[in-house]
């Protein structure tokens, strides 16, 4: 083995990057015979003259499908040629590996669906010779094709002007989702008419939990305005990271879950929230891949269902699915507010404490 080191032009930690001219050196080397494997990072999968090789091996799955045809591309030109993908037993590598292979048959079984009508070439202009020596057909061979009006649809995910400071964009973006940056007022993401994501690292979590009704605030929001909100938690250290008791923490999560109904998901890091963002649109768009997403969803209630939920809301250890419950049970404000505390109590999530709460916020004498 003859091995080289081929990377790209950009100087990383303690890794120079290679000049233009250097890479061309190297590919002509590996041409010649003088290097026989090329030891390659993401740029060997990009648009450069790499000739055919006997063997790609992938040091670890990519989740994209381009990518991993690219990768794969590399070998299988002229003759047979062997892949090799390595990856960690039980690990997201895993998933990482069977999401490209499902995306690749998905590509493969759109293609064949395509209403694809060639131009006959013809022969005068069709060079055997040429197409002998280079062993396979060029694309620009097929420059003639005519190709219907069809479309390969990419889910659509919505994503808040602030959230491109993180990497979750563009990794979606790598992932083969179509980004569309817009100004949210509520939620990061947002992937259909129900479907509203808040997405918060362990960090910003912890923070905004210690900013009185920051948290609370976001997610009655959210929960107000999508009929399935989610809420991402990204990262480690959740109950290392701050001076806060773990049973405080964990009070946090269930009211989220419990009092607001909003679904609490975690990811290892953003490559991972991308993922899981990514498999989440999949599903809401699954069905109508052309039909509109509907933004919605502000931070102040509009229709009169959702003023008395927000009113109701609005006392604490009251979320919107206890609201709702109120109010349904009630009819109206007026009767929650004139309930006693035992007819607050037979309402499905009122226990003692929240009917003692709406009992002192509605009879307490104002002290401002």
């Amino acid at each position: 083995i003859k091995p080289v080191r081929f990377v790209g032009q950009a100087s990383k930690y303690k890794d120079t990057g290679l000049t233009q001219k250097q890479q061309v050196e190297i590919i002509q080397k590996f041409k010649d015979g003088e290097y026989n494997t090329l030891v390659a990072t993401s740029v060997a999968e990009e648009g450069l003259d790499i000739p055919a090789t006997d063997l790609v091996v992938f040091f670890e799955p990519v989740p994209s499908e381009i990518r991993s045809i690219q990768r794969k591309g590399r070998t299988g030109r002229k003759h047979a040629g062997r892949v090799v993908v390595l990856m960690a037993k039980g690990s997201k590598d895993e998933a990482y590996h069977w999401s490209s292979n499902y995306k690749e048959r998905q590509m493969v079984k759109t293609m064949k669906n395509l209403d694809i009508d060639f131009d006959a070439p013809e022969k005068d202009k069709t060079d055997e010779s040429q197409l002998q020596s280079d062993g396979q057909t060029k694309l620009m061979d097929f420059s003639t094709a005519k190709v219907s009006n069809s479309e390969v649809h990419r889910v659509k995910v919505y994503v808040d002007k602030r959230e491109i400071r993180s990497h979750v964009a563009h990794s979606l973006e790598n992932m083969g989702a179509e980004v569309i940056l817009r100004t949210l007022e509520v939620g990061d993401y947002v992937v259909s008419d129900r479907v509203g994501i808040e997405r918060k690292t362990a960090e910003d979590f912890l923070s905004t939990f210690l900013d009185g009704r920051g948290l609370f605030g976001q997610i009655s929001d959210l929960a107000r305005a999508y009929r399935c909100p989610l809420l991402i938690i990204e990262g480690e250290g959740l109950y290392s990271k701050r001076h806060i008791n773990p049973n405080a923490i964990r009070g946090a999560l269930s009211t989220v879950a419990i009092d607001f109904g909003v679904p609490v998901l975690f990811s290892k890091d953003e490559e991972d929230t991308a993922a899981l963002i990514s498999v989440i649109a999949k599903r809401e768009q699954a069905d109508d891949p052309k039909k509109e997403i509907n933004l919605h969803g502000t931070k102040s209630a509009s229709t009169l269902p959702e003023q008395q939920e927000y009113l109701v809301s609005a006392i604490s250890e009251i979320g919107p699915v206890v609201a709702k419950n109120l109010l349904r049970h009630f009819g109206s404000v007026e009767r929650i507010m004139t309930a006693t505390r035992e007819e607050l109590m037979a309402v499905e999530l009122v226990g003692p404490k929240t009917a003692d709460r709406i009992r002192e916020v509605v009879s307490g004498e104002y002290k401002g």
